[in-house]
């Protein structure tokens, strides 16, 4: 089932804020030596925590319908990083304009992406989040070094997570309102109290979804 839109559930919802984090999935064992040893069970998965801003019993009765909607965890939508909507080099996207940025390689360190189809020298920026789309496979992404295009638009850039082990040449890269797929935490939904004239303290928690 492929996820929802942009424009279906997270523009229409009142967000307020949103904290993007990482929920990693290790394992810890201490060494006699003082050492500790640590083994990746699965690949780190993005969370957010959202709260939705107080409103009128009507918008947050209409919030609480979108989420509703959604069946649990069972339909994912999209969702973006508020704070990462652009490049931090090129704030309103304009130096990007209508490049088509692709995987122009795929190499064996997955934490490198090798992306073509930049601007001559465009930046991105260490925490700037792109996103990966080949066919139904969506991945949310962390730059986690600053890196320059050359001459020909391309760069290998640094991030976090590691790519996926299926992705192939030609995968199309978001920079513009990058997002990540993700569903309801189940039982994290808080539809809000209604007081009076207003209903307050809505909010939920997503977890990022890999598989359509």
């Amino acid at each position: 089932m492929a996820s929802l839109a942009l424009s279906v559930i997270y523009d229409r919802l009142p967000i307020a804020s949103i904290e993007w984090s990482i929920q990693r999935n290790d394992e810890f064992s201490g060494l006699g030596s003082g050492d500790i040893w640590q083994a990746e069970l699965a690949d780190p998965l993005w969370t957010a925590d959202v709260t939705l801003g107080r409103g009128t019993h009507n918008e947050l009765k209409q919030a609480a319908a979108l989420i509703r909607r959604l069946d649990g965890a069972r339909q994912s939508f999209l969702m973006c990083d508020p704070l990462s909507l652009f490049p931090q080099a090129d704030p309103k996207g304009t130096v990007l304009g209508a490049a088509a940025v692709t995987i122009r390689s795929v190499g064996t360190d997955r934490s490198i992406a090798r992306l073509g189809g930049l601007p001559s020298g465009y930046v991105l920026t260490v925490g700037d989040k792109l996103q990966i789309t080949q066919g139904s496979m969506i991945r949310f992404h962390e730059v986690s070094q600053t890196v320059a295009a050359n001459g020909a638009g391309n760069a290998d850039v640094p991030v976090l997570p590691r790519l996926a082990l299926s992705l192939a040449a030609g995968a199309v890269v978001t920079l513009k309102r990058p997002a990540c797929p993700v569903v309801i935490e189940p039982g994290s939904h808080k539809p809000g109290v209604a007081r009076r004239t207003i209903t307050d303290g809505a909010a939920f928690r997503v977890l990022q979804k890999k598989r359509s």
